[in-house]
């Protein structure tokens, strides 16, 4: 098996620290395992209290663009955010809004993608299923409808939880029109056509231009955007950084790949996010 040297924030910091000049700069992260710790239950994670400072403190710069890109909702992202003058991307990017500085998170104003309406009663239908199944305390339903994670982190047996809810999605979606993608602990289903996070950084590249850009995330769908921006700095249009963390003992193996670099933690991006902020003030 591969492996990957895990850094701290003074190290990695001294890898991101030339990209600090260019301007335009944009700074995307992902919430979940990046800027909180993975919690057994989803519905408990919080953003490191170094990490909100260092993001509210960075949105207000000029020529600075902060982005949070996550598979939560925008209103449940920002609601743990809290950073006015940020960009929140929800649900790999299906959702979108700018929290002005100084306003309420709850009046976060959110654009939708369109999609099948169709697609919203079936997601629906098949969460429906699940918890039929599943009347267990470690299923966690989050609907964002028209897409749906199930997330199984404290089942007792990991593997028959999968399986098990793997077959009444199938049962409930025989005709797969939800894609399905199985993720660390949980399964998430999503209608064909919705926006990916590689999508989404795609379409911020296009819209800010900048001359640099860094990336904070720590699974899959991350791996896919940074994929995308890598792509990007190759073929000359900016200069960028792609950054993993380590949130689980199986994220370098999924991430490590695409990454320029690996920080050891949530507590790790806290400290280089506050690193970068210092020095861009």
């Amino acid at each position: 098996m591969e492996t990957w040297p895990l850094l701290g924030a003074a190290e990695a910091f001294s890898r991101v620290r030339p990209l600090l000049a260019a301007r335009p700069l944009l700074v995307i992260s992902d919430f979940d395992g990046t800027l909180a710790r993975l919690e057994s239950d989803p519905w408990g994670a919080r953003i490191l209290p170094g990490a909100r400072r260092a993001l509210r403190r960075m949105a207000v710069l000029p020529d600075v663009h902060v982005a949070l890109l996550s598979g939560r909702t925008a209103g449940d992202l920002v609601g743990r955010v809290r950073v006015g003058g940020a960009l929140y991307l929800g649900d790999h990017g299906t959702e979108r809004g700018r929290l002005p500085r100084g306003a309420r998170a709850e009046r976060l104003a959110i654009e939708v993608a369109p999609l099948p309406p169709h697609l919203t009663a079936l997601a629906e239908g098949v969460a429906q299923a699940v918890e039929a199944a599943f009347p267990e305390p470690w299923l966690v339903v989050e609907r964002k409808l028209p897409a749906v994670t199930f997330h199984y982190r404290t089942a007792p047996d990991l593997d028959l939880a999968a399986e098990g809810i793997g077959a009444v999605v199938e049962a409930a979606d025989p005709a797969g029109e939800l894609t399905r993608f199985p993720g660390r602990r949980a399964l998430e289903l999503r209608p064909p056509g919705a926006p990916a996070k590689a999508d989404s950084v795609r379409a911020l590249l296009d819209e800010h231009r900048p001359a640099a850009a860094i990336m904070l995330g720590d699974d899959r769908h991350d791996a896919r955007a940074f994929a995308l921006l890598r792509a990007a700095r190759a073929a000359g249009e900016l200069d960028a950084c792609t950054i993993g963390v380590r949130s689980l003992a199986a994220t370098p193996e999924e991430i490590g790949p695409y990454a320029d670099l690996l920080l050891a933690s949530p507590a790790e991006t806290a400290g280089l996010l506050g690193r970068i902020e210092r020095t861009l003030r």
